[in-house]
């Protein structure tokens, strides 16, 4: 029962001394920072403010850091040049505010943590970044940039191609190393966790449905419905057009491009000389003129892009621009006027058969009539045309119909002051340029012919 006693008065002594250092300790924090609190990296733990002030300032005075990647040292600089502010007052009061004296077991055990303690140290936000954007640019010259994985194509097809990790540092992750690592007790600061990893890796789901769809565009069936023709597009050629680029499946428009420049190039009739089944001469060779038809390239580039990649199989006809389009490789047609300089003669056909033709005066020798494939382009009556003479004294020559087909200034009209027309007349009193026409004959022309009608002269 004795032994009893003193077991429990020993155990009582105990608690007594514990509650006792308890209490001396709680008291002592009134005054002090609790054990293990972490300001800016520098432990004040039973410091009063005046003597962790007093710390924190010989700290930062003499305080260096280094930047290391694993053992290899790589920068030092001073905390004023990261433009870290030694202002701790307000700090340190607000922290002895804020702490409960009487949780001193608990923060012996727990400490301020990493965060906590950066948090404590003020930086001027301008310098900081001024220093670690410089201080990245010379970091990172011959470091390895980290590369995402991506689709490539390789052999016909499309393939996802691994990550690769670099070692090149991200501004923004460094920054935050840089400013929890001013806080860091022993001013070293590692830098690896700041490198700039791979955001995307081969088991990408997005990946592989962007892979699923690239080979589905890939095995679309494009066909042109042009000029009379069917042309297929090759799968070749809409492999190059295939491109996966920041994440998105899109196409190469360049290389869309170059296939419908060649498509143009192979049928538009626009700058091209043609074969011409003449009234008189048989088939003769008509220079390009005002006349014809090409793809708008910029145009069909951006309706074609679109069609592919709605991923069906489609069929088009380009996007023209210009006149004479047909379907039948004939972008003449049936209905034309036909002017021969070498018999000065001039035919007005409509639907294949002759409704109109007439002797008509073309260009004198020197000023001679552009041979090319042309239209009407306007229609006016009681025109005044006006030019130079060979003497250089201007003219301006009335006429009842007007009807111009090129952009210099050549057109039919009829001209009254012309006593005869056909013959070699022309090679002396020839035209500036225009085909003159009788003027009776004039008059039933413009009633017939419509803006837009061809006008092969040759």
């Amino acid at each position: 029962m004795k032994k009893r006693s003193r077991m429990v008065i020993a155990i009582s002594v105990i608690l007594i001394a514990v509650f006792g250092l308890y209490i001396f300790q709680s008291q002592r924090y009134r005054d002090t920072y609790l054990p293990r609190t972490n300001v800016a990296g520098v432990d004040v733990g039973g410091k009063t403010e005046a003597q962790a002030n007093q710390l924190l300032q010989k700290h930062f005075e003499q305080q260096k850091f280094t930047l290391v990647d694993g053992t290899k040292k790589l920068v030092s600089f001073t905390g004023k040049t990261a433009g870290v502010k030694p202002e701790f007052t307000q700090k340190l009061a607000s922290l002895k505010q804020q702490q409960n004296p009487w949780s001193w077991p608990w923060h012996l055990v727990r400490g301020t943590s990493m965060a906590q303690a950066s948090q404590s140290l003020t930086v001027d936000q301008t310098t900081f970044n001024q220093f670690v954007d410089k201080t990245i640019t010379q970091l990172n010259q011959g470091r390895t940039a980290s590369k995402n994985a991506t689709i490539v194509k390789k052999n016909g097809s499309f393939t996802i191609s691994s990550a690769v990790s670099g070692n090149r540092l991200s501004a923004k992750q460094l920054k935050t190393t840089i400013r929890q690592g001013l806080a860091s007790s022993n001013g070293q600061i590692a830098v690896k966790t700041a490198y700039a990893k791979p955001t995307v890796n081969a088991d990408s789901s997005s990946l592989k449905q962007a892979v699923t769809k690239l080979e589905k565009l890939h095995n679309e069936k494009i066909t042109y419905a042009i000029n009379g023709d069917k042309v297929t597009v090759p799968k070749a050629t809409i492999y190059s057009w295939l491109t996966y680029t920041n994440g998105k499946v899109s196409l190469d428009a360049a290389q869309v491009k170059a296939y419908i420049v060649s498509l143009n190039k192979q049928y538009a009739t626009i700058n091209k000389d043609r074969q011409f089944k003449s009234t008189k001469r048989g088939t003769v060779t008509v220079p390009a003129g005002t006349y014809g038809w090409s793809i708008n390239t910029a145009s069909e580039v951006t309706a074609l892009s679109a069609k592919v990649l709605a991923g069906k199989d489609f069929t088009r006809t380009p996007i023209v621009q210009g006149s004479g389009y047909s379907t039948d490789k004939n972008d003449i047609g049936n209905t034309y006027i036909e002017v021969d300089k070498t018999n000065q003669h001039m035919w007005y056909y409509k639907d294949g058969q002759l409704v109109l033709d007439t002797d008509v005066v073309t260009g004198k020798p020197g000023q001679d009539t552009p041979s090319g494939v042309d239209f009407i382009w306007n229609k006016q009556t009681n025109a005044t045309l006006k030019g130079t003479n060979d003497d250089g004294s201007a003219y301006a020559s009335p006429v009842s119909y007007w009807m111009p087909v090129d952009y210099t200034g050549v057109g039919i009209h009829d001209a009254s002051w012309q006593p005869k027309f056909g013959g070699d007349w022309y090679k002396e009193h020839g035209s500036h340029g225009c085909v003159n026409t009788p003027p009776t004959t004039m008059a039933k022309l413009y009633s017939l012919v419509d803006t837009g009608t061809p006008v092969v002269i040759f």
